[in-house]
């Protein structure tokens, strides 16, 4: 019983081995103690320092931030340790390496799961759990700081794993391991892939039920069924504390209600959807012949900022135009050119690319495979297309967008492109099974073999002719780039020249990468042959493979997460280092105000939320009321609405040298005023033009839906009226107030009102959306003390669920590794099975 398990077992410690010997030689430099350099991640790390500080001062949850866009929830960005015990399960799963080390190796132990479960041959399973992971998305992503989104589609194929297992009759240990995947899954909350998954899941459960249905066996369906859907309900409980606020939070923001304004065509076009406005949300759409880059990798270019050599076109043509080489070569090895020249007019990253041997490999599965599975494999290929596609299939994405549950939260259609990366992977695994097992004969393989390296071929070639004859190698860059080489070669006839040279290298790359593919192409076909005419044994025609994929896919990959992509600690904390306007700023004693900095792109930069607590910030799901007001009034630099939000620092570019100054605002209002006029609103739309030329230090505009709790009232101000703010916290403000007479005060805070609560004297008192943003309270006449207490119910509430339920599932999943190993004791272990025979004979 020893030798069985000890038999079993070794093969996948073998394949672990691998895989992290793979992830860190990939990962080289993190030895080194170095990081990638990831933008996004700086990002983060400017959304989240406040939070982080106050959690690590006070040890309370930060529930809400003032660091980005005048104040939002915080537990959208950070709140501290979290309830559900699922977060230690990422670092246990992975064996506690360092980012990003971790997310290949999860991605190939997820694949190597489903691929196991699924019984492919021993090396097919670790082929296919190589291409998955070293898919060159999976590595732009990580490159970028895209964390959640890597984690999550890491673990796609875990949760069809669990699924599959428990479909064919493992019921216990497929649910447990279906209830662990999904909850590690919504866990990590990058919400868009998890709606991708149930896609998958929804394709494999109706194939399933169809199967199941001509097999005659629809009580094992629903029994299994009913297993997962319990499964699900319990993993999706392990995070109800961020899924419960994020329902609740989404209901105020871009991504979920929609502006209360109709004041220009912006702002009708957002009615029409529940979501997010379908222009912004169709942005990075991938061409439908830009799809070759599966196949090709520099089918339409690679990145939109690639840097060149000397010896290519745009380098000779600099030279010949008169720059000396060596400035040419300076030049190359500091400006990144656009290469790209697909459909996503914003520009990408890098392209697609699942490997040429898995795209051939793709094909000879679809000639070849028979099982049931094939079919929701297929179906998820299609559908991640079609919604990868985006606006460029137009008429059949329109109606997805507007009518599909939930679609229209998200953005970057492309992104569904993870659906085919993973399924060209296991149809690929699945086609060279159909060679390895020995049901077909030699004749028809071979047969097979060729039809898919001819059509493989043929795509190549197609590819090819698309671009020259139909695409071409024109960017939506190149008026811009245009002007730019004009000014730096003098002339625009020269920057022609240059613009030329960049599309030779275009056609050049798609070239040299269509070559590159065939050879690929024709190394694996070559083994495959070999192995089928008795040249070759199965396992050196399938470690062939397995080198060549991996070589393949490395190359490429090696593009956009190189070892220049890592950094030293200090190197990477260079961009977050204070700037001298940021130490001036940060000297003023007054601990609440706000900073608004125009020395870089304002709402697209969290960057200075590192520093101070910002007018800008960078979120994709901003409050609606504040996306209102950066449309309306302060992107016309309405200063009376600047002073509002107490915007004491202006951060700017000094005329002369470029660098940052700041320049103090001594106008900004403070943190709270009284106003003596109230203007009253019928609408929205009057409340924001109200604003144009509203003086409201003075007065304060309201909409009259909140008329009946502030009834007849008109405010009064003495000369000596005044709110202070006595005590700052992101949970929690104090104040006090003074005024001989029955006031209103407005507070320099973000209206939200799920969890906001106001008191006056301990008594709770009502909070009034003031102009159009703010809050505004009825303060009765003398002095008093007036608390603002964030106390989000819903996410207190969810807190608890998580905390029970990934504990319960915890156990339940301990409790099925003993039912398994109990059941294996019993009917014992099956070892890795015996290379395959060869095909039957020619018939």
């Amino acid at each position: 019983m020893k030798q069985n398990w000890l038999k079993a077992i070794l093969p996948h410690v073998a394949a672990i081995g691998l895989f992290l010997l793979l992830a860190f030689v990939y990962c080289a430099p993190v030895l080194e103690g170095k990081v990638v350099n990831q933008s996004d991640m700086k990002n983060v790390k400017g959304m989240a320092k406040e939070a982080k500080d106050f959690y690590e001062a006070t040890g309370e949850r930060p529930l809400w931030t003032n660091s980005m866009f005048a104040g939002m929830p915080s537990y959208v960005i950070y709140t501290g340790p979290g309830a559900n015990k699922i977060a230690y399960m990422n670092r246990i799963v992975t064996l506690y390496t360092p980012d990003p080390v971790n997310m290949l190796f999860l991605a190939m132990i997820s694949m190597y799961l489903l691929l196991c479960i699924l019984d492919f041959k021993y090396w097919i399973r670790v082929m296919g759990a190589i291409a998955f992971a070293f898919c060159s998305y999976n590595v732009i992503l990580i490159d970028v700081g895209h964390v959640t989104k890597m984690y999550d589609i890491a673990l796609m194929p875990a949760v069809l794993a669990g699924i599959v297992l428990t479909y064919r009759g493992r019921l216990i240990t497929g649910a447990a391991l279906t209830a662990l995947a999904t909850a590690m899954l919504i866990y990590n909350n990058h919400l868009q892939i998890i709606y991708y998954t149930l896609i998958m899941v929804l394709c494999l459960a109706v194939c399933a039920f169809i199967h199941f249905f001509r097999e005659k066996q629809l009580l094992q369906f629903f029994k299994a069924s009913a297993l997962l859907a319990v499964a699900g309900v319990l993993a999706v409980l392990t995070s109800m504390d961020s899924l419960m606020i994020l329902r609740e939070y989404t209901d105020y923001t871009m991504r979920g209600s929609k502006s209360e304004l109709t004041l220009d065509k912006d702002d009708v076009n957002q009615k029409k959807s529940t979501g997010l406005d379908i222009d912004y949300a169709y942005d990075w759409s991938y061409g439908k012949a830009e799809s070759g880059t599966l196949l090709i990798p520099g089918y339409v270019g690679n990145s939109s900022g690639q840097k060149l050599k000397v010896s290519s076109n745009f380098g000779q043509q600099m030279i010949s135009l008169g720059a000396a080489e060596p400035q040419v070569e300076q030049f190359l090895s500091q400006q990144k050119l656009p290469l790209y020249y697909g459909a996503q007019s914003k520009g990408t990253s890098g392209p697609v690319y699942v490997g040429a041997i898995i795209c051939f490999l793709f094909v000879l599965s679809l000639l070849l495979v028979k099982s049931w599975h094939k079919w929701w494999l297929i179906a998820i290929t299609v559908i991640g297309f079609i919604l990868a596609w985006g606006k460029n299939l137009a008429f059949i994405n329109d109606p997805l967008f507007y009518y599909l549950p939930l679609y229209n939260k998200f953005r970057a259609p492309a992104q569904a492109l993870v659906l085919p990366s993973l399924t060209f992977v296991v149809l690929a695994c699945w086609g060279l099974q159909e060679i390895a097992n020995g049901k077909h004969t030699t004749k028809e393989l071979l047969k097979k073999l060729k039809e898919s390296a001819l059509i493989t071929g043929a795509c190549l070639l197609g590819f090819i002719l698309i671009s020259y004859f139909f695409v071409g190698f024109k960017s939506a860059s190149d008026d811009n780039m245009l002007q730019y080489f004009a000014q730096m070669m003098g002339g625009e006839e020269n920057g022609k020249l240059l613009i030329r040279a960049l599309e030779k290298d275009r056609a050049s790359l798609l070239l040299t990468d269509a070559f590159r593919s065939a050879f690929f192409v024709l190394v694996a076909a070559g083994a495959i042959w070999a192995f089928l005419v008795n040249k070759m044994k199965w396992q050196v025609s399938a470690i062939i493979i397995t080198a060549a994929v991996t070589i393949d896919l490395w190359q490429v990959d090696k593009n956009y997460l190189g070892s220049e992509s890592f950094v030293d600690d200090m190197s990477y904390m260079q961009d977050l280092q204070p700037s001298a306007a940021d130490q001036q700023i940060k000297q003023d004693p007054d601990p609440y105000y706000r900073v608004f900095n125009l020395t870089t792109s304002p709402f697209d930069d969290a960057s200075p939320s590192y520093f101070h607590k910002n007018i800008g910030g960078y979120s994709p799901a901003k409050l609606w009321i504040y996306q209102d007001l950066i449309s309306h009034q302060i992107a016309k630099n309405n200063m009376h609405v600047l002073n509002m939000l107490n915007t004491k620092y202006f951060i700017v570019p000094d005329q002369k040298t470029g660098q940052p100054v700041a320049q103090r605002n001594p106008d900004a209002y403070g943190n709270a005023w009284f106003v003596r006029d109230i203007v009253w609103a019928p609408d929205a739309n009057t409340e924001m033009k109200t604003l144009d030329a509203l003086n409201t230090r003075d007065s304060a505009v309201i909409d009259k839906r909140f008329e009946k709790q502030l009834g007849s009232f008109k405010p009064g101000a003495d000369s000596t009226a005044a709110i202070k703010l006595t005590k700052y916290g992101l949970n929690k403000l104090e104040y006090t107030s003074r005024n001989s007479q029955e006031g209103f005060g407005v507070f320099s805070e973000i209206y939200y009102p799920a969890g906001w609560n106001a008191f006056i004297d301990g008594k709770p008192t009502d909070i009034i959306r003031t102009d159009y943003a703010l809050r505004g309270l009825k303060i009765p006449a003398g002095e008093h003390k007036i608390e603002m207490k964030f106390e989000p119910q819903t996410f207190l509430k969810g807190l608890k669920i998580a905390n029970i339920t990934s504990v319960l599932l915890l156990l339940l999943v301990a409790a099925s590794l003993v039912f398994e190993v109990i059941r294996q004791s019993k009917t014992g272990v099956a070892p890795e099975p015996a290379a395959p025979q060869k095909p039957a004979a020619k018939k």
